[in-house]
């Protein structure tokens, strides 16, 4: 992939940035204030597309996936898949828009716009799944697939029938139009019928998934020995990357952003695989680090951040 020229680059301040002077506000650490007030490098050029549900609350979602484009300097444009009623404490109702309608966005969006890359959230149901998939044969740039199963809470974001093989057969049948694809431990285990027991069948189930025809493969494996782990594999080896672990509920939002800041860094024209994941794991780690208090339950990741500041990895081969 090429990158931009960055001659056409222009600066422009941060959308938080609404007056001359800079934010002040003693409830914010001093760290997230800076990044409110750091001007964001804006290329137009610079497109990525997020298929996704719509959370209201603003915490995850497309709506998480275009803040975190946004921080990057990345234009964001977005199709709904579905509708849900959530908040910090939970999911209330999910309403699946149809795959006519989801098409429709789409052809409308790449009739117009043409992104340097996309991803997935969630899709809600097989038959979307599918849809999206045949649409993913006419792609002239990468997928990222994130297959968005329930919520940080626990909560279903598929439809009952689809939580069981439909939906599982569906991803599948889509990974072959993966670029990347970002399961955590639960939809690793879902998507190869493999329980994770042990660092052999953790590799054997990313191997699954390169066999399915995902080119690359990013596992959310979670806490391992006190640490956050998530293991990149390309097919030839698997580097499991480890970085600090933060005791605390508020991580709403935390894999949408994940997914969505190795998109943004594609669409800036980032190459290096592993230095993008290794980018994106810190935007997720800082912005942990840096979440405000909002809702009366799990918080929101924090956005406003960019991962700029040493965080400690680990890199382990295997």
């Amino acid at each position: 992939m090429t990158a931009f020229d960055t001659s056409a680059t222009k600066t422009t301040g941060n959308w938080i940035d609404w007056g001359p002077e800079p934010i002040s506000n003693p409830h914010i650490p001093h760290s997230t204030l800076l990044a409110m007030n750091r001007p964001t490098e804006y290329r137009p050029n610079a497109i990525a597309l997020t298929i996704a549900g719509s959370d209201p609350s603003g915490g995850a979602g497309l709506q998480a996936d275009l803040k975190t484009f946004q921080q990057f300097g990345v234009y964001g444009a977005s199709v709904v898949t579905m509708i849900t009623a959530q908040n910090s404490l939970g999911v209330r109702r999910v309403e699946n828009l149809s795959t006519e309608l989801v098409l429709d966005q789409l052809d409308a969006v790449l009739d117009d716009i043409q992104p340097i890359v996309a991803k997935t959230g969630a899709l809600g149901t097989a038959e979307t799944i599918d849809a999206v998939h045949q649409r993913a044969q006419q792609f002239n740039f990468p997928l990222v697939v994130d297959p968005v199963m329930v919520s940080k809470h626990g909560d279903s974001l598929l439809t009952e029938d689809a939580v069981t093989d439909d939906a599982v057969a569906a991803y599948r049948r889509l990974l072959p139009k993966a670029f990347l694809v970002t399961p955590n431990r639960f939809e690793l285990e879902r998507l190869t019928g493999i329980a994770l027991n042990t660092n052999q069948d953790v590799a054997k189930a990313i191997h699954d998934l390169h066999q399915m025809g995902a080119r690359f493969v990013l596992a959310k494996m979670g806490e391992v020995n006190g640490q956050s782990e998530h293991i990149l594999g390309s097919g030839k080896e698997n580097i499991a990357i480890q970085s600090k672990r933060f005791e605390t509920q508020n991580t709403h939002g935390a894999g949408c952003i994940l997914s969505a800041a190795i998109t943004a860094l594609i669409a800036l024209g980032e190459t290096d695989l592993k230095r993008i994941v290794q980018r994106a794991i810190r935007q997720v780690s800082i912005g942990i680090h840096n979440t405000q208090p909002i809702g009366k339950g799990r918080s929101p990741v924090e956005t406003r951040v960019l991962a700029d500041e040493p965080t400690e990895l680990t890199e382990l081969t295997s």
